[in-house]
């Protein structure tokens, strides 16, 4: 068996803390230069099945809010789709 060696310094808490937030700075700046995060510049769509599980409401309210403008659709052939970025806006409490 292995033995290791342990070294124990006088340290006070606020140094301990220090030293462990800058060994984490070092390894998060190193972790986002090899993976830079990427932009997602399109917006996601959801089907009006996906945006009536996300907002937990029935097809009838879903279909009352875009017929009075309330929620924006888009529609791609015969489908029908939601931003989810209006969604988030319209959720938003409004003063």
């Amino acid at each position: 068996m292995e033995s290791k060696h342990i070294q124990l310094y006088q340290v006070t808490p606020n140094e301990l803390t220090e030293n462990f937030s800058k060994c984490v700075d070092i390894k998060l700046k190193e972790f986002f230069d090899k993976y830079p995060p990427q932009k997602n510049n399109e917006e996601e769509l959801l089907t009006v099945d996906e945006t009536l599980k996300f907002l937990k409401c029935s097809k009838q309210a879903l279909w009352n809010w875009r017929k009075n403008g309330i929620l924006p659709s888009f529609r791609l052939g015969n489908r029908v789709y939601y931003k989810k970025s209006d969604i988030y806006s319209k959720l938003i409490k409004q003063e």
